[in-house]
């Protein structure tokens, strides 16, 4: 049995680059790019995603639940396209694509990774509805994708624990030790590893600080994807609830001129966005 701290071990399971690293999934920037493809028609996406059966099956699925659903039952892709418009259908690729990596055989971290699923799609979907209620509308895009990403420091550290129980089964992992090394880690982690997968520096940087005091620096986006996510902490959408938060007294929300009516409407869409991650 090693001897070596818990923290002393991931950061060796990641410098090793380890399988436990979560890979970006590619189809992710494919689907993406397609909006951006003026020459691209709605018929040419509907195939791309239906060439995965089991992608296209989640997709309708997910299109299909009381969050999205309409009157009739959508039966392809390219049904859904026209019902939900193709932005809102590559999100909901995007988001099953993502939940594939959210995933353990080791009960104790796969009961958190759903709950850090349900916390990132509710964080995703409220920055992106913020973004649109306060009529930054260019901005919901990108609030979308740093909010889905904000916190993949603890899927990071989630996944370099599972690797280390792997080699060390004797190891005792409690649930208050694993808890605090996501805490005090997963901002760090979650920086280095967009950063790994090329992504936006906007995304690394609002992962790397959205529990850092509000600065000059701190975007429009960054603000709300911290809103989203205390909100989300308030309702218990959270690998760590925080049910006592004042969310209209922070900064946060001064600076985005939220009122409570409208913190209340989130906090019903966040509630909503359960219906996407189960």
């Amino acid at each position: 049995m090693s001897e070596k701290s818990l923290s002393e071990l991931i950061n060796e399971s990641i410098a090793s680059g380890s399988s436990a690293l979560p890979i970006f999934p590619g189809a992710v920037n494919e689907l993406r790019n397609a909006l951006k493809d003026e020459n691209r028609s709605l018929d040419s996406i509907a195939k791309q995603l239906s060439m995965d059966a089991s992608l296209a099956s989640q997709v309708l699925r997910v299109a299909n639940s009381s969050f999205y659903a309409g009157l009739s039952k959508i039966n392809t892709v390219k049904e859904a396209i026209v019902r939900l418009g193709l932005a809102r259908v590559v999100q909901i690729a995007t988001l099953v694509m993502q939940k594939g990596l959210f995933t353990s055989k080791h009960a104790a971290s796969n009961r958190m990774m759903v709950k850090l699923w349900q916390h990132s799609v509710a964080v995703a979907l409220g920055s992106e509805w913020l973004a649109k209620r306060l009529s930054y509308h260019d901005l919901a895009e990108e609030a979308f994708m740093a909010g889905l990403f904000h916190d993949v420091g603890e899927l990071l550290l989630l996944r370099c624990i599972d690797e280390i129980r792997n080699h060390e089964p004797n190891m005792n992992l409690p649930d208050e030790l694993v808890e605090e090394i996501l805490l005090q880690q997963h901002e760090e982690k979650g920086a280095w590893l967009l950063q790994t997968w090329n992504l936006p520096d906007i995304y690394c940087s609002i992962a790397g600080s959205h529990h850092q005091p509000v600065t000059d620096e701190t975007t429009t986006v960054g603000l709300l994807v911290r809103v989203a996510d205390m909100v989300a902490h308030k309702l218990g959408i959270s690998l760590f609830p925080q049910t006592e938060i004042l969310v209209s007294s922070t900064e946060e929300a001064a600076r985005l001129g939220l009122t409570e009516i409208a913190l209340a409407e989130l906090e019903i869409a966040l509630e909503d966005s359960l219906a996407l991650s189960s």
